[in-house]
């Protein structure tokens, strides 16, 4: 067989759920960013119904022109669960049961159900004649790899997120590293940067992202900006790792204190991780963040040493209760209201007091769409911070075309990256007005 002769992937996802928008395709992105990390970018990505033939095609038309497809979904135990028939179809073959397969998924559901189960759940324990299984051990369809008869080789994943990352990295990143990689000596790294816009991080780097080796590469995502380097080593350039941190100090050259954190890191890490090297605690107040921030610290492995309180003191009256605000700060002529500087000090001020932190974070702001004004619009943040050097507060104008969910992201983000400039010494978080 001819190998596919084209250069790249595609990813198919499959599912009527994603056509009409009940479902969320969380695969198609997280297997790009493990291909390119492979050095085989995706060339195409493809989405198809449950209809009948409708995958056949898409791997009919994509089969000799990329050498590698991978699809989602279309395994379940449904009767408009296709993959597994058509692929067989299209290679003129029939289906086999995978082995070891079929009896624990009789048992599973005899289990669950108390009754035998019927075919069309065992079918998740068969593939095409000749494909090669991919054990699911997060769930009950089997995945496998097949070629295809122009020489493209597919990978059939389950279509449950969940699913699809575990049986991708027990059997289908290995195949993919070993036929497509072919010894290729790569490095990759992701670079993170938060509460700038993407055309400021871009204008830093725009010579960079022209290379040839490494490859560049840079996405948004809310606040967050990653720039992507995978770099392959090569007899006159040196090798790839050597390459990725030559690279590397480069880009902290060129992006200095925007700059955070590297490949699998959060901003939230990052700070716990500062907090307990220099045995500090912090307490947070929220408004319009409704516990986000809080949330979010407490994601952190090892949050509990740092963390001492949180409050949502959504309400004016929470905020004086609960964290000593002034209550002449929301009320009568010439007081700033909720959303104001005055309060943003005064909330984190009160946590840190009432709960003998070092620091407290505090946000405060309109998330919208309703109780906004001229002069406060909708994604006005006062995020404020009190900690041993003093206390003060930073206006931030949220993107407010990401909604009310997209403000509330953005500000934690801000709360995260104003308490690490306050830990590193770095220069405070510049406020960001309409």
């Amino acid at each position: 067989m001819n190998s596919g002769s084209g250069s790249g992937a595609a990813v198919i996802s499959c599912g009527e759920e994603l056509l009409d928008g009940r479902v969320q395709d969380a695969n198609s992105c997280y297997l790009a960013s493990r291909l390119f990390r492979l050095g085989l970018p995706v060339a195409e990505m493809a989405t198809v119904g449950d209809g009948c033939g409708a995958f056949a095609e898409v791997i009919a038309r994509c089969d000799g022109r990329v050498p590698l497809i991978v699809s989602t979904g279309g395994l379940g135990p449904t009767a408009d669960d296709r993959v597994r028939q058509e692929v067989a179809d299209s290679l003129g073959s029939g289906l086999e049961e995978i082995p070891g397969a079929v009896e624990p998924l009789a048992d599973l559901f005899r289990q669950q159900h108390a009754v035998d189960p019927p075919t069309h759940f065992l079918a998740q324990g068969f593939q095409p004649v000749g494909a090669v299984a991919l054990r699911n051990r997060a769930g009950t369809a089997w995945g496998f790899r097949v070629e295809l008869p122009k020489g493209s080789w597919l990978l059939c994943l389950p279509g449950p997120p969940g699913e699809c990352h575990q049986v991708w990295l027990d059997g289908g990143e290995d195949f993919v590293r070993e036929r497509f990689a072919g010894g290729r000596d790569l490095a990759f790294g992701l670079f993170h940067t938060v509460s700038v816009p993407e055309s400021a991080v871009e204008s830093k780097i725009r010579d960079l992202l022209e290379l040839g080796n490494p490859r560049y590469g840079i996405t948004a995502h809310g606040k967050q900006v990653s720039i992507s380097v995978l770099a392959e080593g090569l007899a006159d350039s040196g090798s790839a790792a050597d390459i990725l941190e030559e690279h590397a100090r480069l880009l902290h050259q060129r992006l200095g204190d925007i700059l955070w954190g590297r490949d699998e890191e959060s901003l939230e890490a990052v700070v716990v991780r500062r907090l307990a090297l220099h045995k500090q605690t912090l307490a947070t107040a929220e408004s319009c963040t409704g516990g986000r921030l809080g949330h979010a610290v407490t994601t952190v492995s090892g949050a509990s040493e740092v963390y001492r309180f949180g409050w949502v003191t959504y309400a004016n009256e929470a905020k004086v209760s609960e964290l000593g605000v002034d209550a002449a700060l929301f009320d009568g002529p010439g007081a700033p209201g909720a959303v104001s500087e005055g309060v943003a000090v005064a909330m984190a001020e009160g946590a840190r007091q009432r709960a003998g932190a070092d620091f407290g974070l505090a946000v405060t702001g309109i998330a919208g769409p309703s109780g906004a004004t001229p002069e406060k619009p909708v994604g006005t943040v006062w995020i404020g911070l009190a900690g041993p050097a003093g206390s003060y507060a930073v206006l931030r104008q949220q993107w407010t075309r990401a909604g009310r969910n997209g403000i509330q992201q953005g500000s934690v983000k801000d709360a995260l990256e104003l308490l690490r400039r306050e830990l590193l010494g770095l220069p405070r978080l510049a406020p960001r007005r309409r």
